[in-house]
């Protein structure tokens, strides 16, 4: 029994141990540990109403004891310590024990700190990590633990002295309240670009883009722009404001404006974003040049034309402005009372009117063009052309072309009866006709009997007056084209002979007189 009795105690009682090391602390058997778990495994989140904690797997010869950190409760602490110990150990061997540390809460816990701060029968060979010692013993900084983590000191140790070993150990934690104030500086950069070139008609788009290019937010921003003399906005008004409002560091924003100008030229001007603060800045200046069309068109005409024959109206139009004119056309009207004969290439006939697409006009670009007609009748007949482009005004111009008509007088005259016996009479016909395309005037016809003939009398379009031989007509004031006037004249046969009967005729337009005569056979 004695021999029996010693040897149990040269042997630490794990129980006795345990209960040393932690005072209110929970003992686990070795027949608690959880199936399969792991001393290194994190611990599970605790749940708001049913708590679950980590608890160490336990080998063979093994018991564990658990405290909570600092109330005792687990449902109202931070920290569980776990320490796991073998159920014995023999005097004066190494043996491996270790303390397990679990964060409680959903939380970060910072500077965790497990402190040994005292020994019974009980000496350290070493520990995995490294412990300090200090006047309050050895402790551990294990750092930060994330939520529901677990973390484990791995321990070697040696009782030398039969009968009870143990240690006594804390955990703490020290969690910082930290706060921090962001200092900002905002800044604006501010780009502006215009249409770089255009057309008097055409919109300019002013483009801005303003950013923030500093920290934190500007308050109030606005982008302003004064623009030239002679552009202005849509609604007529020469200054730009955009009111952009707050402008968070890296954000920017753009915007557009649409403008037109009164004139051709170069217009420039700079632009300015500001917010509170004096926060300013300034956009480079941007240059659109501004050209425009300007339309020039001539008719040129022939002079007079006589009738029946064909006459041609040719027309130019010309760019003398310094910009594109776009899609030019012209139209030239038919001279009333003529026919369209032919029109140069391109031109299309729509009603009494010649129209032509002539495309675009560079500047000092020409684009000639022309109509031929004829005339049924004399006159003075006139064109007149219209010519339009896009971003120009509408011209026009007009020529006239004087048509004459020809006179042609037909002189004419025949006896009724041919031969005439002496003491008989006969009757001569004259027949002035005018064939020719214009009236005549002034037309004079004077005849001369032959000395075996006397006058008897003469009637007809004018009165006939007889003195001598000589019968001279009244003169017909205007004889117009186509028509024709006569008269008869009653003679007798004075004489025998082969006689002739012979008429002269005048007029304004003749420029030596027509002679006729009519030969008659007077016989016994």
């Amino acid at each position: 029994m004695k021999r029996t009795s010693m040897k149990k105690t040269m042997c630490i009682s794990a129980a006795t141990l345990l209960s040393v090391m932690l005072g209110g602390c929970t003992t686990q058997k070795t027949a608690d540990k959880p199936e399969g778990q792991m001393a290194s495994e994190p611990a599970p989140a605790p749940k708001s109403h049913s708590w679950g904690y980590y608890s160490p797997r336990l080998g063979e010869n093994e018991a564990a004891t658990k405290m909570a950190f600092p109330t005792g409760d687990p449902k109202t602490s931070a920290l569980l310590l776990h320490q796991v110990t073998p159920v014995q150990v023999n005097r004066g061997q190494d043996f491996d024990f270790s303390y397990h540390i679990t964060n409680l809460t959903s939380a970060n816990l910072q500077n965790v700190l497990v402190n040994m701060s005292s020994a019974s029968n009980l000496d350290i060979n070493n520990s995995a990590p490294k412990a300090s010692n200090t006047s309050d013993g050895m402790t551990w900084a294990m750092g930060d633990f994330g939520p529901g983590e677990t973390k484990v000191i791995s321990m070697n140790g040696r009782a030398d002295k039969v009968g009870i070993a143990g240690d006594c150990i804390s955990v703490s934690y020290n969690n910082f309240l930290c706060a921090t104030l962001n200092v900002v500086e905002p800044a604006l950069a501010l780009t502006k670009t215009a249409t770089e070139t255009a057309l008097k008609c055409d919109t300019i788009v002013l483009r801005y883009v303003v950013k923030n290019t500093g920290t934190g937010c500007a308050e109030n921003v606005v982008i302003t722009d004064t623009l030239p003399a002679g552009m202005t906005l849509e609604n007529g008004s020469g200054n730009v404001s955009i009111p952009v409002g707050q402008l968070c560091e890296g954000e920017a924003r753009a915007f557009e404006a649409r403008a037109q100008v009164s004139e051709p030229g170069t217009y420039s001007s700079p632009a300015m974003a500001s917010a509170d603060g004096d926060m300013s800045a300034k956009a480079s200046e941007t240059n659109t040049v501004v050209t425009a069309p300007e339309l020039a068109v001539t008719a040129k005409c022939q002079s007079a034309r006589y009738l029946g024959r064909n006459m041609t109206y040719s027309y130019t139009l010309e760019n003398i402005g310094n910009g594109v004119a776009s899609s030019a056309t012209a139209s030239a009207t038919i001279p009333a009372g003529t026919t369209l004969v032919s029109a140069s290439a391109g031109g299309v006939q729509s009603g009494s009117n010649v129209n032509w697409d002539l495309g675009n006009l560079s500047p000092d670009a020409k684009r000639d063009f022309s109509i031929t007609v004829r005339a049924a009748n004399a006159g003075d007949y006139s064109s007149a052309v219209t010519a339009n482009a896009s971003c120009a005004d509408s011209v026009s111009d007009s020529c006239s072309t004087p048509v004459n008509g020809i006179p042609a007088i037909l002189l004419e005259v025949v006896d009724i009866d041919d031969p005439i016996e002496l003491g008989a009479q006969t009757t001569y016909v004259i027949t002035v006709t005018n064939q020719g395309t214009a009236a005549d005037t002034n037309i004079r016809v004077v005849a001369e009997l032959p000395g075996e003939m006397s006058f008897v009398s003469g009637s007809g379009s004018t009165s006939v007056n007889a003195s001598g031989s000589t019968l001279r007509f009244s003169p017909v004031a205007t004889l117009a084209a186509g028509d024709e006037v006569s008269w008869r004249v009653v003679v007798r046969a004075d004489g025998e002979g082969d006689v002739r009967f012979a008429i002269e005729m005048t007029s304004d337009e003749l420029t030596s007189p027509v002679n006729e005569t009519e030969a008659t056979r007077l016989y016994k």
